[in-house]
């Protein structure tokens, strides 16, 4: 029983380099760390073989391949939790690949060692088209992303769309950020339900952000949620309730967040948050340096 240990789950899908700089960060003797890689990715888990002294690594087999908008990023995640939870971990972060901690190790095991029975997921209003993802019958839940695969979504979305036929009428669907943390419990529950969400999603577009979300509200859990606002003086995107800092004010397009870059470090060394997303080092490597000097003290 590992109560007192926290395991990071992260899906991974490129820049081995940069996800070495993540892993070496996370490496503690209290953190256990799970990584995806997708299946897609042109590396695979030797390549990031040795990043980590003091926590335990491990792979997820078989691959997924994983598609934006598709079911397959949930059942990746899922896969995830299913490999991390026999460890009885006090609590379950999952990171991207292109995440880095912004907070030394000490601050972080600090607050969730002050918010024990706290589930932390960072809610978001629906707007009205967005339920469309889970309301109509999506063909092929894994092509959102391809123009062709879209084309044939959209065309037969619409004709459902006109004669009013509908799908998942009888659940209450809620919308949060992806990245969250959640204790032991809660993940136990949340792999409970797993025949229900494949039942639910397995024909929806982009569920990653519905999927967890919708599991928790409807549950015991929803008592446990965190809220920054409670919290944390002046509120805004710098403080939300699952502790990841996403700056979508700056970002190409509403699928795209700002990724970090020179001039940013102010920002990332003055947030509450504990992680950042995104970066990348083809288009700022001294901001992820910058980072990882000052999370290691350097």
């Amino acid at each position: 029983m590992n109560n007192a240990k926290h395991a990071f789950l992260i899906l991974a899908h490129c820049q081995p380099k940069q996800i070495r700089i993540l892993l070496s960060l996370l490496d503690d003797p209290r953190n256990d760390i799970y990584i995806h890689i997708d299946r897609k990715a042109p590396f695979g888990a030797k390549a990031l073989e040795g990043c980590c002294v003091h926590s335990q690594v491990h792979f997820i087999e078989p691959r997924i391949c994983v598609h934006w908008g598709g079911v397959s990023i949930m059942r990746a995640e899922l896969a995830l939790l299913k490999a991390a939870v026999p460890g009885h971990y006090a609590f379950y972060h999952l990171l991207s690949g292109q995440d880095l901690p912004i907070k030394p190790q000490e601050e972080m095991f600090a607050f969730f060692d002050a918010h024990p029975d706290r589930e932390f997921l960072n809610f978001w209003e629906f707007k009205s088209h967005t339920l469309n993802r889970v309301h109509y019958y999506t063909v092929l839940p894994e092509g959102a992303g391809f123009f062709l695969t879209n084309l044939i979504n959209v065309t037969v979305k619409g004709i459902l769309m006109a004669l009013g036929v509908r799908i998942n009428e009888d659940v209450d669907f809620h919308m949060a950020s992806q990245w969250f943390s959640i204790t032991h419990p809660c993940a136990e529950y949340v792999l409970s339900k797993e025949s229900w969400l494949e039942k639910v999603f397995r024909h929806t577009n982009t569920p990653d952000e519905i999927f967890l979300a919708t599991v928790i509200w409807n549950s015991p859990f929803r008592e446990r949620l965190y809220d920054a606002t409670k919290h944390v003086q002046n509120v805004d995107i710098h403080n939300s309730s699952n502790m990841h800092f996403i700056d979508w004010t700056r970002g190409s397009s509403v699928r795209h967040p700002w990724t970090f870059r020179k001039g940013d470090e102010e920002l990332l060394d003055s947030v509450p948050q504990f992680w950042a997303r995104k970066f990348d080092e083809r288009i700022d490597a001294d901001i992820i340096d910058h980072v990882r000097k000052r999370v290691k003290g350097e």
